[in-house]
């Protein structure tokens, strides 16, 4: 049997540019095994990032995969679309999800693995062993959706609305995480789904939806189906080492952090909003002994 073909996908804006060059930086110093590298931003933001492709990176306009919004005047600092199909504003993170959709079932690899731009690699990793194996990974933390989480409870009910499933009662498996990797056929086929249970294109559906999870109606639609949950494997093992929360990090307090990076952890992810200074995500990431850390590279 052939190994299946894995590609990076990564969503990108101005704001995190700076980011995802040290996300790039850290791919072409640590990762192997994969085809080609997606950067994928609004076409306001395609000359900026334009100097990272490369022979096997391409920065995609969103206009190559979805139909043009028109922009909004900024309000309270945040950019906001409009479409006349559906008829209500579009948050930039509305579109940061539909282009992980558009993007996956475009590109021509079996599989994807979604990488934002506040990530990054720090150990030797093969993505043909992590993400190639015969059936796609699903990560998932089971019965983790229950009442005292209600964004998730919202985005799981809306979920099963969009997929025309009935709703099961809680508590309910979360499928949102790091490093999560897509099988594009079946990307494909949830979209399909989509636009028939929503009688509408599936970008229009899902942002009429307004409050959704992209993970969250990927692995649910998996679950509920036997034919494609038998082409994925589900694992509660994540391969990236994340900090949701909490004060701004220095480099000592970065070290420590990445102290508890298990075998199975190849990089990490520090939430922008915590403020943590690039610098020294970089000089920390990058150090020697963690990128020879030989017992966590695959």
């Amino acid at each position: 049997m052939q190994t299946p073909s894995v590609s990076i996908v990564t969503p990108s804006y101005s704001n995190d540019l700076q980011r995802c060059e040290l996300l790039c930086e850290t791919i072409d110093r640590f990762v192997t095994g994969y085809e080609h590298h997606f950067i994928v931003v609004g076409d306001e933001d395609l000359d900026i990032f334009r100097h990272l492709s490369g022979p096997a990176r391409t920065v995609v306009p969103s206009s190559q995969l979805l139909p043009r919004l028109l922009p909004l005047p900024k309000w309270r600092g945040r950019r906001y679309w409009w479409s006349p199909r559906i008829r209500l504003p579009v948050y930039g993170w509305h579109l940061q999800q539909l282009r992980k959709f558009a993007m996956a079932a475009a590109q021509q690899s079996d599989r994807v693995l979604f990488m934002d731009s506040d990530g990054v690699f720090c150990r030797p990793t093969d993505l043909g062993q992590l993400a190639g194996q015969p059936k796609s990974p699903l990560f998932h933390s089971p019965g983790d959706i229950n009442p005292s989480r209600p964004h998730h409870v919202r985005w799981w009910r809306n979920a099963h609305r969009i997929l025309g499933l009935e709703i099961p009662a809680l508590p309910g498996d979360d499928f949102i995480g790091p490093m999560i990797v897509w099988e594009r056929e079946t990307v494909k086929g949830l979209l399909a789904r989509i636009e028939s249970v929503c009688g509408c294109p599936w970008w229009v559906g899902l942002a009429r939806q307004r409050h959704f999870s992209e993970y969250l109606i990927y692995g649910i639609a998996v679950a509920s189906d036997p034919v494609l949950a038998a082409r994925h494997e589900r694992t509660c093992v994540s391969h990236c080492l994340t900090y949701w929360g909490g004060p701004q990090l220095d480099k000592a307090g970065l070290i420590s952090f990445m102290e508890g990076l298990q075998p199975s952890q190849h990089a990490i992810t520090i939430q922008s909003h915590t403020a943590t200074p690039l610098r020294i995500i970089r000089e920390v990431a990058l150090a020697e002994p963690a990128a020879q850390a030989a017992s966590g590279a695959l």
